[in-house]
């Protein structure tokens, strides 16, 4: 099997193997976060609710009133505190906290803050400003890095207390990314193990007897560079009785005869479509093009004819004539590009119909052709000279392809005219 068949196979492992490692990763991290944010919401409602069995609101309202530190308060403050410790890998801290129009004002707090001590509002608070105040919904809110709840609680004639504000650990939701890409590492060696004892089976049960048929046939071929210090005897052995010695014989024939029949067909295509002189497409060639440029909708059509051939031709003789001919073909040529097609119209017509150049370009390509009038088709010892004439016309849009003609050629003969005049040329 060639290089090229056996890389685009490669690459098409290699595409696979690698949508399904990422397919998997994003399924991994999807799981993990899921699995991830499950238990960390069962964290947070559970630290929540040890913070609400634990504190009462009555006493921790009276305590944060007279600011007086009973030792029931100091009992409460040591249960937050090692309830966090002893959670410190997901909880990062325990507060209850009572919200007024200025601030928030901390009543517990396992991270040591003072009773009474200011807890400003930032952008999430803020926004819920009027929620904490009245206290009747718990909160929830997300940063890049962390997970904030707030609950309040509330006292037994259903006074608000405060919130209790539990906030988890600030590198516990990029442990999920973490987790996720050590799978993705295990799966991505899985992948390259499972993908090299594919490939090595590949090679072993098609690629090698594909290769030796296809050795077979580009020696046949005449490629110098494949066949060279091979034994053709043992590349094309036709004398093995099975499926490839038969598969080889077959290749050996039908290869010789597509050659054959390829070339002559080729060839004969190539005659019929094109003049024998100049190579430029023929007439013929034209016609049966010509329903596809009727039905375009931009044609540029340039139309040339050659000042003189006939006198040349009476004077000189035709091999002057058909110097001059082969002169215009190689000019006019160097006009076609891509989209475009030149035909040998007549005797000395020539026609292009350019199919995707601009309204812009064609006005480039007259300033170029102007710029070389008058174009010299003749040698310079010949004693009649003869020149080249063109007209070009544009449609966009809806137009009629025969007046798109008609008025390319109308403007080439007015180039003819005053060509014949500049040079002093006879009306022939």
């Amino acid at each position: 099997m060639s290089g090229s068949i056996k890389r685009r196979i490669a690459v098409s492992m290699a595409l696979i193997l690698f949508l399904f490692v990422l397919i998997s990763f994003g399924a991994s991290y999807l799981i993990i976060s899921k699995i991830g944010r499950h238990y960390q919401e069962a964290a947070l409602s559970a630290a929540l609710d040890f913070a609400e069995l634990t504190i009462d609101a009555d006493s921790a309202k009276e305590c944060f009133s007279t600011r007086n530190r009973t030792e029931d308060y100091y009992t409460v403050q040591n249960k937050i505190c090692d309830y966090q410790k002893k959670n410190k890998a997901t909880v990062s801290r325990i507060s209850l906290v009572s919200f007024s129009n200025s601030s928030g004002s901390f009543i517990y707090d396992s991270a040591g803050e003072e009773l009474g001590a200011k807890l400003n509002y930032n952008e999430q608070t803020f926004a819920s400003k009027a929620e904490l105040i009245n206290g009747r919904s718990s909160l929830q809110y997300r940063t890049n890095d962390s997970i904030t709840a707030l609950r309040p609680i509330r006292t037994v004639d259903d006074t608000l207390c405060g919130y209790i504000i539990v906030k988890l650990t600030s590198h516990y939701e990029k442990s999920f990314l973490t987790y996720a890409f050590y799978l993705f590492c295990v799966l991505f060696v899985v992948s390259l193990l499972f993908a090299f004892i594919i490939a090595n089976f590949l090679n072993r049960r098609v690629f090698r007897p594909i290769k030796q048929i296809t050795d077979s046939a580009v020696y046949l071929s005449g490629d110098d560079s494949v066949s060279e210090g091979k034994d053709a005897s043992v590349m094309f052995d036709t004398t093995r009785s099975d499926e490839i010695g038969r598969l080889s014989a077959a290749l050996q024939k039908i290869f010789f005869d597509m050659n054959t029949g390829a070339e002559h067909l080729s060839q004969a295509i190539y005659d019929a479509n094109h003049d024998g002189m100049t190579q430029h497409l023929n007439k013929r060639c034209y016609h049966s093009m010509e329903e596809t440029f009727r039905n375009s909708n931009q044609l540029c059509v340039i139309y040339f004819d050659v000042n003189n051939l006939k006198l040349m031709n009476d004077k000189l003789g035709h091999e002057s004539g058909d110097y001059v001919i082969k002169s215009a073909a190689d000019y006019i040529r160097t006009y076609v590009g891509q989209g475009d097609y030149c035909f040998r119209m007549g005797g000395d017509e020539f026609l292009i119909v350019m199919t995707e150049k601009s309204f812009r370009e064609l006005d480039g390509i007259m300033e170029k052709l102007e710029n070389d009038s008058p174009y010299i088709l003749s040698k310079d010892t010949d004693s009649i000279k003869c020149s080249l004439s063109y007209g070009c016309a544009f449609a966009k849009g809806e137009f009629s392809y025969d007046d798109l003609l008609a008025e390319a050629e109308d403007n080439m003969y007015r180039k003819k005219s005053e060509l014949k005049k500049l040079l002093q040329m006879p009306d022939r």
